[in-house]
């Protein structure tokens, strides 16, 4: 198992959570897959934490000093706002009456915990090979401060000049280009180098210690509509409102090159389908073309190209705006009176994963099962990113492809049967799965046994008259013709999908009616 994998499980059980190496596994190569996980169970199992401890590994970084001399370094990023620069370049930012001006302002928001802009704006000309243009920087939140840059003055800069780099910047570099600035004098710098492999990793180490890429939102029960992620336009303020999910989704279309992960907690409060069904579609509508992905974009708002924001990080707003490819969202599900059931339409579109046993005899003094089979040899690079397609269900091994072919037989009987999406996605998890656990059969049945319940049987809910049926068959076809009263849900290729429907056929035979989802 190499090192990387290793510290993935570590993280978890360093943090005293009780989860097995194969679910932390299923969770991994899930998000690998599609990067929408719901993580359904009791109340009370960790679930939460395991969307919220969750890492990847980030990019191998050659030199930690952010500056050094009279040089530091700018991004050039998609939206041309957020980015920073190094709170130790501000000896070549500011002159000795400026910075005595800050260190007060600093001291000022601390005691007043002011956790928002409490600088002057300042402003330097940069000097390039093309001519040249100005950009602004002020500092931010004052507990830890941040120093950070603006490429148009903003309608809150009262005090200074008309500035706006955007243009220049945008037709003489590419974004992720990092620019080499080099002192010439107070306020004036030229730009030396760019894309410099040093500077570049300077900026990188900047942006890791500056950039949080995990967002936690707590669902509530009034969401009727996607203002509370999407935004709106307020017409007294005159200015575009940026809630969080949106302002973190501005941050990770900035950086490509990093995975960013949301977590809607107890995602059921409300229907999802009010609040999340245009990010699901647009996700839902990604293709390539050229070998470029593209997709249909969430629109904000009609009419201008730009509107000014209520937002300290993203001062103007484009109209409307792609959901990124390196944008993980894991939503938590508890069932119960209070809640809301989910329809096929979101169900089809993640992965479900159930947290329901909990085993408290083993839970004083827990030791991993030295004979699990499911688990990571290799961490996946969530960089790597694939839409799922007929080629990945192509490549299935027979066993694989003659299982889900037969049930899928089963359940068109009685017109449960699921598309080509399904398919298409099942075949991607699998690919996954050889290429980050084994390519031995046993792991490939095992990778099947963990997507039934993920993928294909999630939405089977209703009356005896209807699935008793279907998952009696299911369940003789998959324990070979065993009579179903006779089954061990352990003795069998798929322990996971067999037990789970065997607990929703006793209780459909108890009370008339199950759900997969408890």
């Amino acid at each position: 198992m190499e090192q990387i994998t290793k510290q993935y499980f570590d993280v978890y059980k360093n943090a005293g959570f009780y989860f097995s190496k194969s679910l932390l596994t299923t969770y991994a190569i899930s998000l690998k897959t599609k990067p929408f996980v719901i993580l359904s169970g009791i109340s009370g199992t960790g679930k939460t934490k395991i969307s919220q401890l969750f890492s990847v590994p980030t990019p191998t970084i050659i030199e930690t000093k952010p500056s050094s001399g009279d040089l530091l370094t700018l991004r050039v990023t998609q939206s041309l706002d957020r980015v920073n620069f190094p709170i130790q370049a501000l000896n070549l930012l500011l002159n000795a009456t400026e910075m005595k001006l800050w260190q007060d302002q600093v001291g000022k928001a601390k005691e007043n915990q002011f956790g928002g802009n409490f600088s002057d704006i300042y402003i330097i000309d940069i000097e390039d090979q093309y001519g040249s243009f100005k950009v602004g920087f002020y500092g931010q939140r004052a507990s830890s401060p941040l120093v950070r840059v603006r490429f148009k003055r903003s309608n809150s800069d009262k005090e200074s000049a008309e500035y706006d780099a955007r243009g220049h910047i945008k037709k003489h570099y590419n974004t992720d280009d990092v620019l080499t600035l080099e002192r010439v004098e107070d306020k004036h710098f030229k730009v030396v180098k760019v894309n410099d492999i040093k500077a570049k990793s300077a900026q990188a180490t900047l942006e890791l210690e500056t950039i949080n890429r995990h967002c936690f939102i707590p669902v509530k029960s009034n969401w009727t509509d996607n203002t509370e992620l999407l935004g709106y336009y307020n017409l007294i303020e005159r200015k575009y409102h940026i809630p969080k999910f949106l302002d973190f989704l501005l941050l990770a279309n900035d950086y490509p090159e990093y995975s960013f992960f949301v977590t809607f907690d107890e995602m059921n409060l409300s229907k999802v389908e009010h609040y999340f069904s245009d990010i699901l579609s647009c996700t839902e509508s990604r293709y390539v073309q050229d070998e470029v992905t593209k997709q249909e974009a969430l629109t904000l708002y009609n009419g201008s190209d730009y509107l000014d924001t209520d937002s300290d990080n993203y001062e103007q707003i484009p109209s409307s705006i792609e959901i990124p490819t390196n944008l993980f969202i894991t939503g938590t599900v508890n069932i119960d009176e209070s809640t809301y059931s989910f329809s096929n339409k979101v169900l089809d579109r993640a992965n479900v994963i159930e947290f329901n046993d909990v085993d408290l005899t083993n839970y004083e003094n827990y030791t991993e099962d030295p004979e699990a089979v499911f688990v990571l040899n290799k961490f996946p690079d969530y960089n790597d990113f694939a839409i799922p397609s007929r080629e990945h269900y192509n490549s299935l091994p027979k066993i694989v492809k003659d299982h889900l072919v037969e049930i899928n037989k089963i359940l068109e009987e009685h017109n449960l049967h699921f598309g080509y999406r399904i398919a298409n996605e099942i075949g991607l998890f699998i690919k996954n799965a050889k290429e980050h656990i084994s390519n031995e059969e046993r792991h490939m049945l095992c990778a099947l046994d963990y997507q039934l319940v993920q993928k294909v049987f999630p939405k089977l809910n209703g009356e005896y008259a209807v699935l008793e049926e279907p998952i009696r068959k299911i369940l003789e076809y998959l324990s070979n013709g065993t009579d179903i009263n006779n089954i061990k849900a352990e003795s069998t290729n798929f322990p996971i999908t067999i037990g789970k429907l065997l607990r929703m056929y006793n209780k459909l035979k108890k009370t008339g009616y199950t759900s997969f989802i408890e």
